[in-house]
């Protein structure tokens, strides 16, 4: 079997993959690159030249890694082998994938993410604005004509003190503005630099695909990175209940020791790991926020406790989503059966030393178990917690899709 050889760049943001067979010849079959306008990725496999373009994310180094996986899979290599160095110097082997400075530029990758966005705008307007919100504390905007690959200007919105800094980009990348503002609304402010009645905006939030940490320092001085990933379980309720029945939880804590067992997760310290805090009921849809409010208040209790932290950023708490979940009538029907949804909240609180470890434990928690793991959850949940769930550890953009279906479902035989 081959082994795949990653080297990457430590002087620019450029990885490049080679395919090792068991004779020792060599063939580079994946090069990953950042550019002004996203991440590049191409791939030369069966003498197929394959080229995308991904939108950068906080946790750059989770996306490359989940991009040589994949093409790890597909080749069904032996193992990964990490190098890192300069082109003019031997490389150093590493453990897991090491990235330059470059990469974790953010600014960098927050308006490569808002030109991404803009070009890949099939709007039909004179001007297109890509704006993106890369963070909890950082924006980005790119203005261009709809005929342009070039920005005619970027913008980047910083909110990370009491005064907001915002940073202005000419059309070949250089700064020409950068000062203090109070800037209540973005999107406003982007537009009001364009002189075109024909303005489109785009909108786009990179934190919700993968969580950025709070960074925190403890009392012996080491670091640790921390978030809080919000997990929903979904489930219905016949016709014979009532409107705001619950769906009552048994065996919380070893429910929480079975989800830590198949994602693999250590129970935290002030070293790391994770908590889980799981809801006392499964609520209907108008109960969720008021559920969400005391798993936050919980979480925000254990980690001023365990590391004074006082906040932290939170990921699957999307806002617009639950609202598009309130909507919805809450009964289906269809003949004499009517089904209501019910959520349960399940909030993981995720500490790590470093943030290769941060990484590894947001992505199993992504990820969710493997197939036979979550064969296992299914049972286990069951005969154990509840026989109304259909859905585990799943999003809420999930809980959305999974509706949609049912009522369309439900419409079609009706």
């Amino acid at each position: 079997m081959s082994i795949l050889e990653v080297y990457s760049s430590q002087s620019k943001p450029v990885i490049s993959c080679s395919l090792i067979d068991d004779n020792g010849n060599e063939k580079e079959i994946l090069v990953i690159s950042l550019e002004d306008n996203g991440v590049h990725v191409y791939k030369n496999i069966e003498e197929k030249d394959n080229h995308y373009i991904l939108p950068p994310i906080p946790q750059i180094d989770l996306l490359i890694k989940e991009v040589i996986d994949e093409v790890a899979e597909e080749l069904n290599v032996k193992s990964i082998v990490f190098k890192f160095g300069n082109d003019e110097e031997v490389e150093e082997q590493t453990d897991n994938l090491v990235l330059s400075e470059e990469w974790y530029n953010a600014e960098k990758l927050a308006l490569a993410a808002s030109k991404h966005t803009a070009l890949l705008s099939d709007i039909d307007s004179k001007i297109i604005i890509g704006i993106v919100k890369f963070s909890n504390f950082l924006y980005a905007a790119t203005i261009l004509r709809k005929e342009d690959t070039f920005p005619l200007m970027q913008v980047i919105l910083k909110t990370d003190s009491e005064i907001p800094i915002v940073k202005i980009y000419n059309e070949i990348g250089q700064l020409i503005q950068e000062r203090r503002e109070k800037i209540d609304n973005f999107e406003n402010y982007v537009r009001s630099l364009v002189n075109s009645d024909e303005v489109a905006i785009v909108y786009k939030e990179s934190l919700e695909e993968i969580p950025s940490p709070t960074e925190v320092t403890t009392e012996k001085g080491n670091k640790l990175y921390v978030c809080v990933i919000f997990k929903y379980f979904i489930g219905f309720l016949s016709s014979s209940t009532t409107k705001d029945k619950e769906i009552l939880i048994r065996n919380k804590k070893k429910l929480a020791k079975t989800l830590r067992a198949l994602l693999y997760l250590d129970r935290i310290s002030k070293n790391g790991g994770t908590e889980i805090i799981i809801g006392r009921k499964g609520v209907p849809l108008f109960q969720l926020k008021e559920q969400i409010k005391l798993i936050k208040s919980k979480a925000e209790n254990i980690l001023h406790k365990m590391y004074n932290l006082n906040e932290v950023n939170y990921y699957g708490i999307n806002d617009n989503v639950i609202e598009e979940l309130i909507k919805y009538d809450e009964e289906l029907t269809d003949d004499d059966l009517s089904l209501g949804i019910r959520v349960l909240p399940v909030a993981f609180i995720v500490s790590a030393s470093n943030k290769q470890e941060f990484d590894n434990q947001i992505n199993r928690i992504l990820n969710g178990p493997t197939s036979d793991g979550y064969d296992i959850l299914d049972e286990y949940v069951r005969r154990n917690v509840s026989s109304y769930f259909i859905g585990y550890l799943m999003s809420l953009e999930e809980a959305l899709i999974i509706y949609d279906d049912i009522i369309n479902e439900v419409n079609n035989h009706g």
